[in-house]
């Protein structure tokens, strides 16, 4: 048996009067993920347990089978675990975003989608200018980056609360800088980086060619380095994760997954939707489970894009969930698809409300639903309200 997990990053969405009341999922032509619907079973999950932030590293940790209330460690050390970078019993990892701020409100959580060469120019001058013995900035994917504070543990960062750039699009920035006991560390940094950003030249081009200017580091998610036991140890299957981010490769590489890389995967509406299918495929051959992530809706919930997030829902549905049925024609396969949380675009930020599952595959029963949307969901009794105890049910049932 063959096991796909497929994560559609923030697709579930609210109702919308321009789509005469249906969500993006409902309106979108799913042509593939409906057929499944209707042969397979829907249900709902909770991904994102009381008490945490929706967070995509607390989502996608439930869908893994972790209990984020027992693993949750943040999304730095689980992006630098990604990018092989070795943290110490005392060390802490922050993701660090390049973003625009302009007449003091976050205006672009990432600095318009900035290119991969133009951040880690841009990184690489940040670490010159504000790196130190204790501290280091690393490259990442666009605008998500990271830095390390070596033997942090004594100020207690976790503590402090943060507030994500996605989060708090317009609103005004200095309320929203890091707040608690030694924030004042990390604020300084954030305002020198401002400083330091202002007239770089890269900066100055963006300016020039009307792109938005990445004038700011951004720090939030921190973490220690964490401990999980291995995928292969709880399920007893050898998998592989396809991502174009950071923070799921590197919860794969925590968790002994085969980190498989897509030329062309991004991260955005551009990613390389089919060459991730493709992928997954190929790796299908060798191993027994592939989680395939893609972020694209999400970055269109947090754009407030509605067209892009049909767009994106569609090119999944078609050059995803198409590719990987024609593939896997005449094989014994499992296949679970799953948005980790909403985005809705009427926010621009994650909220927790549960979201729709579909499974199909050998052995599934049908459940005769007309199609793979919220709505057809909630008519299903199938309800997991520990979002982690869902991939035990789909491996196993």
């Amino acid at each position: 048996m063959k096991y796909i997990l497929l994560v559609i990053d923030g697709a579930a969405d609210y109702p919308i009067e321009m789509l005469k009341g249906k969500t993006p999922m409902e309106a979108a032509e799913l042509g593939f993920m409906n057929q499944l619907a209707r042969k397979g079973k829907l249900g709902r999950v909770k991904t994102v347990p009381r008490g945490f932030a929706p967070a995509s590293d607390v989502a996608n940790l439930a869908l893994l089978g972790y209990d984020p209330a027992k693993y949750y460690c943040g999304r730095g050390p689980l992006e630098a675990a990604n990018l092989g970078i070795k943290l110490g019993p005392d060390d802490i990892a922050f993701r660090c975003n390049l973003v625009t701020v302009s007449d003091g409100k976050m205006l672009d959580y990432s600095a318009g989608h900035i290119a991969e060469k133009e951040s880690a120019l841009i990184m690489k001058d940040v670490n010159k200018a504000l790196g130190s013995d204790e501290i280091e900035f690393f490259p990442g994917i666009s605008y998500r980056n990271l830095m390390v504070y070596r033997n942090a543990k004594k100020y207690h960062f976790e503590k402090i609360k943060y507030f994500p750039p996605h989060d708090i699009m317009g609103s005004p920035m200095e309320k929203h800088l890091p707040k608690g006991k030694n924030s004042d560390k990390l604020v300084d940094l954030m305002h020198r980086s401002q400083e330091f950003l202002a007239n770089h030249d890269i900066n100055n081009v963006r300016i020039d060619l009307g792109e938005n200017p990445a004038n700011m580091i951004w720090l939030w998610g921190c973490g220690a380095s964490p401990a999980m036991p291995s995928f292969e140890d709880k399920y007893h299957i050898k998998g592989a994760v396809i991502s174009a981010v950071d923070l799921i490769n590197g919860i794969g590489r925590t968790i002994g997954l085969k980190v498989i890389k897509v030329d062309g995967a991004t991260g955005y509406y551009d990613t390389n939707y089919k060459g991730k299918a493709q992928a997954a495929l190929t790796a299908l051959k060798k191993l027994d489970f592939v989680f395939i992530h893609i972020e694209a809706p999400d970055e269109a919930g947090h754009n407030g894009d509605l067209r892009m997030k049909l767009t994106c829902l569609e090119r999944i549905d078609k050059m995803v969930v198409g590719t990987l049925l024609d593939g896997l024609r005449g094989e014994d396969f499992k296949i679970l698809i799953t948005p980790d949380h909403p985005t809705p675009v009427a926010k621009r930020t994650h909220t927790d409300e549960p979201v729709p599952f579909l499974i199909y595959g050998k052995g599934v029963a049908s459940g005769n639903f007309s199609g793979y949307n919220e709505a057809a969901a909630q008519n299903s009794s199938l309800y997991f309200d520990k979002g982690y105890t869902l991939l035990d049910h789909f491996i196993h049932d």
